[in-house]
């Protein structure tokens, strides 16, 4: 009798396979991962440990298989993979691990590759911990710019993302009802134009007090400080337009400070999530679709005290939580190339956007990326000055807070005079 595959490694396997072809690993497991909280929860975990722990889990590949990885079957590599993190990283019982990547190849078609997955995981030696998790353009790209701190950024990118919540208006109010139900929740940073961040664990939060009621949202502090850097120069009740806003965690901010919000994205597909926050926080945003490379239609035209540029970019400052990014482009050729291209729509982008802003008024651009590329020199082709900036990459904050790296730069516009 066959042993049955467990469904949240079967879900895992498929969402891995799926990255590999250039899907996002969290689209395919929210729709693959089974229903059961617990299957599901091993999908999430065994997929995202196993990006995050690519490069030691192929060298033992290498050593167990004697063979390039470029000659096995990718849906092998990846039953591979799976198996060997298991076997280092969790409480997997050996037997069980080796079991279920043998039951494996054949629900997913690779019955053949039976065999050689169970001897490539009894020679196997376990994989290496103390390997960075990324490839080598990057670790070589962040040692030279932040040294030791390179490191420090990477194997915290090597953890589970932590979860921050933003409380809509009640900071104190939302703690006290977080801790009575048993979560500790913890302020992040200083006080500033709004309620702080809260550090919270991990765990569901649609069940968490205040949930159902709007009283908070899932977003990261360096995003939340992107916000507020525009928030900080606007008078009350300015009209802004976050032009790329899914999934609307900038927005909600701003909404939720009283600001008049247009939220806009280049995508219809984008935008339901958004929706369904504003609804549910109870913040009244202004949202419609337009693709700022090329505007047309109602609102083209319209200009604003603020406008909020957050431009679509390599996504690397936020590889903690979104661990396949790291090895879209893992060649120098290929990482190059790619922050060239975006480089250039972010500018075309940028200075399409100058002009929805009314005289006097504030400019902020912004990627989540630590990239000079796309972040320093793409906002030095704006010919206003930059009069204030956050940072949170590994050069500036420590990496051991756990939020995303995002770098922002807030312009004024020429007044009339």
């Amino acid at each position: 009798m066959q042993n049955a595959v467990n469904l949240g490694r079967k879900a895992a396997a498929e969402a891995l396979i799926a990255a590999e072809t250039g899907a996002h690993v969290e689209d395919a497991l929210a729709q693959l991962a089974p229903h059961e909280p617990g299957d599901r929860a091993l999908a999430w975990n065994l997929a995202l440990g196993v990006l995050r722990r690519r490069d030691a889990l192929d060298a033992s590949i290498v050593a167990g298989a004697k063979r390039s990885l470029r000659t096995i079957d990718p849906a092998v590599r990846v039953i591979l993979r799976c198996a060997l993190y298991e076997l280092a990283f969790t409480r997997t019982p050996p037997h069980a691990a080796v079991d279920q990547a043998v039951a494996l190849t054949r629900r997913l078609n690779v019955g053949h590759a039976a065999p050689f997955v169970n001897a490539v995981l009894r020679n196997a030696p376990p994989a290496n911990p103390d390997m960075p998790g990324f490839p080598d353009v990057l670790v070589a790209r962040w040692r030279a710019r932040w040294g030791a701190g390179a490191d420090a950024w990477m194997a915290a990118c090597n953890q589970p993302a932590p979860l921050f919540l933003v409380p809509k208006e009640d900071e104190a109010g939302l703690c006290r009802s977080l801790q009575h139900a048993g979560i500790v929740a913890t302020p992040v940073g200083e006080p500033g134009v709004g309620p702080r961040a809260l550090s919270v664990p991990p765990g569901p939060v649609t069940g968490f007090p205040g949930f159902a009621e709007g009283r908070f949202w899932v977003m990261d502090p360096a995003a939340l400080e992107v916000a507020d850097l525009l928030a900080a120069a606007l008078p009350a009740g300015a009209t802004v337009l976050d032009a790329c806003a899914a999934p609307g965690g900038k927005s909600l901010r701003l909404a939720s400070l009283g600001y008049r919000v247009t939220a806009t994205d280049s995508s219809v597909d984008r935008l339901p999530r958004l929706y369904e926050n504003a609804q549910r926080v109870g913040v009244s945003l202004d949202v419609s679709v337009m693709d700022w490379t090329a505007p047309t239609g109602p609102g083209a035209e319209r200009l604003y005290d603020g406008v909020l540029v957050d431009a679509p970019c390599s996504g690397l400052g936020t590889v903690r939580r979104h661990p396949d990014i790291r090895w879209r482009k893992s060649t120098p050729a290929l990482l190059a190339g790619h922050l060239k291209t975006l480089a250039t729509r972010q500018a075309a982008l940028l200075h399409q956007l100058k002009r929805r802003v009314k005289p006097g008024g504030v400019l902020v651009y912004a990627v989540c990326s630590p990239e000079p590329e796309e972040g320093e020199a793409v906002a030095r082709t704006l010919s206003w000055a930059i009069e204030a900036r956050v940072d949170s990459t590994p050069g500036a904050v420590d990496p051991s807070l756990g939020s995303d790296a995002h770098v922002a730069f807030r312009f004024r516009a020429p007044g009339l005079g």
